[in-house]
């Protein structure tokens, strides 16, 4: 988990052991948590990484090791879309 304290908290609650609360470098804590073989999934928290520019956040939501995987609380079809196709590989809405 990777967000503010607010989004975290309902996640320590649900039994969410590793929290990390971003503060003011959000690509270094991400940079450090990429690099933990312990971690597979990371789920951001979007304000967090709407903080850094484009392209590093779109080299951050490609990555599949860790998987991130970024909550809203507005999901549009492109994103939904996007973690179908990280998910399981296929893009189900290819026409």
């Amino acid at each position: 988990m990777l967000g503010s304290e607010a989004f975290t908290l309902g996640f320590q609650l649900a039994g969410i052991r590793k929290t990390v609360h971003a503060h003011d470098d959000v690509l270094d804590t991400i940079h450090v948590l990429r690099k933990d073989a312990s971690i597979g999934l990371i789920i951001a928290e979007d304000k967090v990484l709407a903080s850094i520019d484009s392209h590093d956040r779109s080299e951050i939501e490609d990555c599949v090791s860790p998987v991130f995987i970024t909550l809203s609380t507005e999901a549009s079809g492109e994103d939904i879309r996007k973690l179908i196709m990280k998910s399981i590989g296929v893009d189900l809405w290819k026409g």
